[in-house]
């Protein structure tokens, strides 16, 4: 049940960080884009916030791989 919830909540930032950028682009007021950016904002870094201790061992595994991938991409690149 941790999991699930986590990963929901984890995939619901996720959309809220790709409708974003999109924002400027709506028919709205200034003021009314400026509001609901600032709200997206906040609500994709809360529910983020909120996966992350959830989903804690994950997380974590998945960022060393990821890592140790960059990484070498990095001394390929290097070479």
């Amino acid at each position: 049940m941790r999991r699930m919830i986590g990963y929901g909540l984890l995939a619901i930032s996720c959309i809220a960080w790709i409708l974003l950028p999109s924002i400027p682009f709506l028919p709205l007021t200034t003021e009314t884009k400026i509001t609901w950016g600032s709200g997206v904002f906040i609500f994709a870094e809360i529910t983020w916030w909120l996966a992350i201790p959830l989903l804690g061992k994950e997380v974590i595994a998945y960022w060393q791989r990821f890592s140790a991938w960059i990484k070498g991409l990095y001394r390929q690149a290097k070479r």
